[in-house]
């Protein structure tokens, strides 16, 4: 979700690929927050089976972000102001939809405890976005982690990436326990290994995904592969009972199929005919309002209620043509909603910086 080169040297594919990753997660958030995922061993319907479908083919956003983040900070230079520019930014949509529910009275009692009010104001520290969490202390490694990579031979740092792949995913992938260790991909730790693959494939490349048409194979061979396995655990927890808690394991963003998957779509972006002209103009201008539209969704007061305001609970029961039309209706939908606050929350924030940039000359 990041965006740390400047606009001249922007890759409108990668910039494209920042936003259809951004509509993924809004797809999974509609989803799993819907209720519209149900058993696999419960569904009678195409409904059912098609929600499964677009969960599995978008549950790989988020280690794409962290690819990005690797593929271009490892050449990039630590900035205080970047960093101070996330935060700012969480900050403003952690409170901001807070003030308009206060004034409109929507506000409750639990909304004002002590609790909530700090994951209001300190959403960094209260890991209310964990993936800014995340990203934040990620950041404030990445010089460290830079400087590692660039003083290691090729060798040693693809040996380095697959011990810390053997810790916090290979063996959590093939095993039927849960480990104590296992945060299913969701603290800086998972991020920081993620970072430093994206690193890898940008200095050194994968030669086995050389071409954009290999990555795409990549990508939905791993989608079928996540889909037969969550498919596998539901039919065997249905005939002995046993495995509950392990059938959505699949999908936890450490599992190796779901790191396939981002590495396979992130290589057929990057692989593929660069885009030019008014289209990657375009691209290059919306994807740094990406962040926003995750911001905005994932508001303690808007993550469990945007879903209603397109009627998505319930709604496996229409027509399949309806459910999805409802279905992307609403993703589409809340992803525009999101661009355009964030384009004004972009130009308030310049706005202000204008204002503090005269205030400092004048003093001077």
């Amino acid at each position: 979700m990041d965006q740390t080169t400047e606009p001249k040297k922007k890759n409108a594919n990668v910039e494209l690929l920042r936003i259809i990753t951004m509509i993924m997660v809004t797809m999974l958030h509609a989803l799993g927050k819907s209720d519209l995922l149900l058993p696999m061993n419960d569904i009678d319907s195409v409904n059912g089976w098609l929600a499964w479908g677009l969960e599995i083919l978008s549950i790989c956003a988020v280690n794409v972000f962290m690819l990005i983040s690797g593929y271009f900070m490892i050449n990039s230079r630590f900035k205080l102001g970047r960093l101070f520019e996330i935060i700012l930014e969480t900050m403003f949509y952690s409170l901001a939809p807070l003030l308009v529910f206060l004034a409109f009275g929507k506000v409750t009692s639990e909304d004002l405890s002590i609790y909530s009010l700090l994951q209001y104001f300190a959403p960094i520290h209260m890991d209310t976005y964990w993936f800014i969490t995340a990203y934040v202390v990620t950041y404030l490694l990445s010089p460290f982690l830079s400087a590692g990579i660039h003083s290691m031979e090729k060798k040693q740092l693809r040996t380095v990436i697959l011990c810390l792949l053997a810790y916090e995913c290979f063996i959590i992938s093939i095993s039927p326990v849960k480990y104590v260790v296992d945060d299913e991909g969701y603290t800086f730790l998972w991020y920081c290994i993620v970072f430093l693959i994206g690193a890898y494939f940008r200095k050194y490349g994968f030669r086995f995904l050389d071409k954009s048409y290999k990555g795409s194979l990549v990508y939905f061979a791993a989608c079928v592969l996540i889909y037969a396995e969550t498919a596998v655990l539901y039919w065997v927890m249905g005939l002995t009972g046993r495995l509950k808690d392990f059938t959505m394991a699949t999908l936890h963003y450490n599992q190796f199929l779901v790191l396939m998957a981002a590495i396979g779509i992130f290589a057929a972006f990057l692989h593929a005919k660069p885009l030019g002209g008014k289209v990657a103009k375009l691209i290059c201008a919306i994807s740094p309002l990406a962040l926003g539209v995750y911001l905005l969704q994932e508001n303690l007061k808007l993550r469990f209620e945007w879903q209603g305001w397109f009627g998505l609970k319930g709604s496996l029961s229409e027509s399949m043509p309806l459910f999805l039309l409802r279905l992307l209706g609403a993703v589409i939908g809340m992803f525009l909603l999101g661009i355009a606050v964030d384009a004004l929350r972009s130009i308030l924030f310049k706005a202000v910086q204008r204002i503090f940039s005269k205030a400092k000359d004048t003093a001077k």
